[in-house]
């Protein structure tokens, strides 16, 4: 029988078991919301240490896009007072254009961090390339046994000679075409063999064969039986927008070339040493510039004559001009100005340029000449024999009159 004793020595009993339970579950709530927090704020910091490294990956197209041929990092930059992000760049192994930029966020900095996420993404950045291999907005003029991969384009005449090959460009972006905004007879002449690739088009404005009766030297292309393989698409008295005029022929926004970094020569200069080490630098003549023969470029850069006068040639590269080992120079050729008895530009023999070739008034390259990127002129070019032009991207950044760079995103994936 129990006492009264007993029955109080009882509840005190379970007054402790109970709040033992109590305390330990008070305990282990404490320890839950303790793990808890430090679970959702070290959340919150990996997050944001993920979105400061994608942050660095945008950093560095931004810095790719002002300047890809120097622009490597590595480059620790703080975001406000929250992070760092450092970020490198590698093109081993990639294409042209192509960067692997490796970003890794830091909260709240490198040196002392307790979170960090690294990305890394592959770029394409394009240069605003111009579509056309060929651009002349005044005529243009294409000798024997020339190929030319990408299209051509003029406000005037074009003229081509025997065995002419017009293919598409290996990058895809130009595809072999002919174009011209002159209404004239003969608006694109096709004197020899013209060979093309199918599914590809010859336009003009002049007069269509209907209202002349055929193919005739009224017409505004012809001869069109010279043209040995492709069955391209002849479009002649054409209006649509294939043929609109050029415009402003040249591509480069001149006072953003003005604003790159720069080496500039106040006199009329010839070049007679073997090697010209271009700088990744523009290279400003303000009174023209002769490169004697046998000459390597190193590096790459821009050579832009701006004016002068009493010379044949504001930019003339004598034969035998490469790139290191033979290959192509990256040089951009560019005159914007100056007046000249026979050619704002002459390329002669055995010559390879990778780059953007832009005169004023005429541009003339001569035999064995290979070019890969763009001609342009605002007024005539002239394609000598055994010429091969390729269109390409430019080998080193030109800046592009209304044409800003673009950015691919290749892919992207975390480390």
């Amino acid at each position: 029988m129990f006492t009264i004793t007993d029955e109080r020595g009882i509840a005190l009993v379970l007054a402790l078991i109970l709040l033992a339970v109590l305390s330990v579950l008070a305990l282990a709530m404490v320890s839950l919301g303790r793990h808890e927090t430090t679970f959702l704020v070290k959340e919150r910091l990996s997050d944001a240490a993920l979105y400061i490294a994608d942050g660095g990956v945008e950093y560095g197209i931004n810095e790719l896009q002002k300047d890809p041929s120097t622009y490597r990092g590595p480059t620790t930059y703080s975001v406000g007072t929250g992070g760092q992000f450092t970020v490198t760049v590698s093109t081993q192994g990639q294409p042209a254009n192509y960067y692997i930029i490796t970003s890794t966020g830091y909260v709240p900095n490198v040196a002392n961090f307790k979170e960090r996420r690294m990305v890394r993404s592959v770029v394409n950045i394009v240069p605003g390339t111009p579509s056309y291999a060929i651009g002349a907005k005044e005529g243009l003029t294409v000798a024997s046994n020339v190929t030319i991969k990408g299209d051509l384009r003029s406000d005037g005449q074009i003229v081509l000679g025997n065995n002419v090959f017009i293919e598409p460009s290996s990058a895809g972006a130009s595809d072999g075409s002919i174009y011209t905004s002159t209404d004239i007879a003969k608006g694109v002449w096709i004197t020899g063999n013209l060979y093309m690739q199918p599914g590809r088009e010859i336009k003009s404005r002049g007069a269509t064969n209907e209202s002349k009766g055929g193919d005739t030297p009224e017409t505004g292309i012809y001869q069109e039986s010279k043209i040995k393989s492709g069955n391209p698409l002849i479009c002649e008295g054409d209006t649509s927008a294939d043929t609109n005029p050029i415009g402003s022929y040249s591509s480069v926004d001149l006072a953003a070339l003005d604003a790159m970094e720069q080496v500039t020569y106040s006199e009329f200069t010839v070049i007679t040493d073997p090697t010209f080490d271009l700088l990744s630098k523009v290279h400003k003549f303000e009174q023209g510039v002769r490169f004697d023969s046998n000459i390597e470029f190193l590096g790459k850069g821009t050579i832009w004559v701006t004016g002068g006068s009493g010379h044949d040639y504001g930019l003339e590269l004598k034969s035998n001009a490469f790139g290191p080992g033979g290959g192509y120079a990256d040089v951009n050729l560019i005159v914007s100005g100056g007046t000249w008895s026979e050619a704002d530009i002459m390329i002669n023999s055995n010559v390879k340029i990778n780059g953007l070739v832009s005169g004023t008034t005429q541009v003339d390259a001569n035999s064995n000449v290979d070019i890969n990127g763009v001609i342009e002129s605002g007024g005539t070019i002239n394609i000598d024999a055994n010429v091969t032009v390729q269109w390409g991207e430019f080998g080193f950044e030109v800046p592009i009159a209304g044409s800003p760079q673009t950015t691919i995103v290749r892919s992207w994936q975390e480390l």
